[in-house]
């Protein structure tokens, strides 16, 4: 019988325990409008890391610093052919962009706006033959929160609270034998 409440008090704890921080991601405020200013060069864009959260109004303002390179962000078809171009006052140049799927030709934009409505890890890679290094020239939007990861964490945290609670309250529950005086006169 008391290995039942053992078990219900150790889901109730892992439950628990993978539920709020799943609860405390999704509590947060509501989608933003993020900018970012993406400058390309061989072999590598700075910033090459961005992170966003799901729901958020992305902006991408795009410019080389050297040669043509090409801004292809996987997951999301969208596909940029940026040219050389100098920042003019803090002006950004335009730069080309289309969407491959639908097979539409590059129209002239000033920058890339999407929602930001998948959640996970997607690679942006030069798309355009910039150099022998071309193919390493990537980087990486993050949308999270992942809350699988989350839920995984909170659970094994769970998991180990509810051992030692189990365990503590085995050891605080179980009665004790008595000693024999015959054992303690040896």
């Amino acid at each position: 019988m008391a290995k039942r409440y053992y078990v219900i008090l150790a889901l109730g704890i892992v439950g628990l325990c993978a539920a709020v921080p799943v609860l405390m991601a999704s509590s947060g405020k509501g989608p933003e409008v993020r900018e970012f200013y993406i400058k390309a060069r061989q072999y590598a864009y700075n910033p090459g890391r961005i992170i966003v959260n799901r729901g958020d109004e992305v902006h991408i303002r795009l410019t080389s610093l050297d040669v043509i390179h090409g801004f292809f962000l996987e997951g999301y078809d969208l596909d940029a052919l940026i040219e050389p171009g100098a920042l003019v006052e803090d002006k950004w140049p335009k730069f080309k962009m289309r969407r491959p799927s639908q097979g539409k030709e590059y129209t002239e934009v000033e920058e890339i706006v999407f929602t930001a409505d998948k959640s996970g890890k997607f690679r942006y890679r030069c798309s355009h033959t910039c150099g022998s290094m071309h193919p390493f020239m990537q980087g990486e939007l993050i949308v999270g929160p992942n809350k699988a990861y989350l839920a995984g964490m909170g659970a094994t945290v769970g998991l180990v609270i509810a051992a030692f609670t189990i365990m503590f309250l085995h050891a605080w529950l179980t009665p004790r034998k008595s000693q024999d005086s015959s054992t303690m006169a040896a």
